[in-house]
């Protein structure tokens, strides 16, 4: 396995061959942070000056698979912003703990210093319809979740939750979102008992197809926000969500 020395110098190497015109680079990931396992790839933010769009590669680089996320400046503080307002840092965590490399560094450490500062601040507030939102749709899984289903239903049903509250209690306590295998990572965060609690109900519902430890914890995590929601919630389309009688319908091509 690379060690973090190590991955700086291929992604050093990376930016020479593969983006000879980048100003810099952000090498960041597992193995940097010093938590590599043998299939760990390298994350690694490609600077440009200026590019017409974003975009993202992933390949084969030495033997060692790297995705890349290639920015320019304008672009790179788009996403971060984006980050910010979904709640959930992927960007603005690579920018944090990246460790810097290329040629020209200077607009790359404003953007680091730029995203510490995003990091340290916290993600943007849920709106009260957002709230309303997460409440409302959690609320119809765990009614789901009373009623007797199929195993296989159960555990549908239980994997929508599973990502949904892992999102919703986060970010209603004005904390960083993780996905994937970062979301125990964010609840322990946030508070360990918590997690604690969290994995053990969902361990219940998912190894012994039983759901009332998540439908107990479901109903404990949007107590403090006003409960479950049904009666009463409605939401607004935008007026621009409207197809003429005289306007084609989308075709496959």
């Amino acid at each position: 396995m690379l060690s973090a020395d190590d991955a700086e110098q291929l992604a050093r190497r990376v930016l020479e061959q593969r983006f000879a015109g980048a100003d810099a680079g952000f090498a960041a990931g597992s193995i940097i942070r010093g938590e590599a396992t043998p299939l760990s790839d390298l994350d690694l933010v490609v600077l440009y000056e200026r590019l017409p769009n974003a975009r993202r590669e992933s390949f084969m680089f030495e033997g060692t698979p790297v995705e890349a996320f290639i920015q320019d400046g304008e672009t790179l503080r788009w996403v971060m912003n984006a980050d910010r307002e979904a709640g959930k840092p992927g960007h603005i965590s690579m920018v944090c703990e990246g460790r810097i490399v290329g040629p020209r560094q200077d607009g790359a450490q404003e953007c680091q210093t730029s995203a510490r500062a995003m990091m340290s601040r916290g993600p943007a507030a849920l709106k009260t319809e957002q709230l309303d939102q997460f409440r409302y749709h959690i609320t119809g899984r765990v009614e789901d979740l009373r009623d007797p289903r199929d195993a296989d239903e159960v555990i549908a049903t239980g994997a929508w939750l599973y990502a949904a509250l892992a999102e919703f209690i986060p970010r209603a306590n004005g904390a960083w979102a993780g996905t994937g295998k970062w979301i125990p990572r964010s609840l322990r965060a946030l508070d360990a008992g918590l997690e604690g609690e969290f994995a053990k109900a969902f361990d219940a519902l998912f190894a012994g197809r039983d759901p009332g430890p998540v439908i107990i914890f479901a109903e404990k995590a949007l107590a403090p926000f006003g409960g479950l929601l049904f009666d009463g919630y409605e939401s607004q389309m935008p007026a621009s969500s409207r197809l003429a009688g005289s306007e084609p319908l989308p075709r496959d091509r």
